[in-house]
């Protein structure tokens, strides 16, 4: 996301476009790829990762990665550009220039992260299928939601959904409170 919104380079608009275009990625098409990747017949099924933790994690990874990088760099094209002007001038490095930027803009990456975190907390396509909803090992709230759906248990998927709401609301809260404590310093 910084290169993306930061430098110009052969082919920028295309991988930005191509970024942006993963924003709206169903969650069961990512299952459906990543599944036809780590099933027994796949190409890396030799490394057992179908209904597993891990192989949950590839798929949650391949969701939240466009959110990340496209905000990303949004947040870095946002920037004013007399602070690259301004770094450049008083002679900062190429480190420097980057870690300031990143600074700049933490507030809007952090937002990425929330963004990326909600797209992936409230999914059930890929946890799906590539857990398995296995009790114990690769259950997830929303996976266990759909499933006692299901199953007609309303109330206990109620209750599921009002946890995963306090999760989230928790850590907008938490956001909102560190954006006022670092705005203030």
């Amino acid at each position: 996301g910084f290169a993306l919104g930061y430098f110009d380079f052969p082919g920028k608009h295309f991988f930005r476009t191509v970024a942006d275009t993963l924003l709206a990625l169903p969650t069961v098409v990512v299952g459906l790829l990543v599944y036809a990747f780590i099933s027994r017949r796949g190409p890396l099924g030799d490394l057992e990762l179908l209904f597993t933790i891990r192989g949950m994690a590839i798929g949650q990874v391949i969701l939240g990665l466009p959110i990340v990088i496209s905000y990303t760099a949004t947040a870095i094209e946002g920037l004013d550009n007399r602070l690259r002007l301004t770094l450049q001038t008083l002679g900062a490095s190429g480190a420097k220039l980057a870690v300031t930027s990143l600074w700049e803009g933490r507030f809007q990456i952090l937002v990425a992260a929330l963004t990326s975190y909600g797209r992936i907390i409230g999914e059930v396509g890929s946890a799906m299928m590539l857990g398995g909803n296995i009790k114990w090992h690769t259950r997830t709230i929303t996976t266990a939601i759909t499933l006692e759906t299901g199953k007609g248990d309303f109330a206990l998927g109620i209750a599921l959904g009002i946890v995963l709401l306090a999760i989230s609301f928790a850590l907008n809260i938490s956001l909102s409170f560190i954006r006022r404590r670092v705005g203030n310093s």
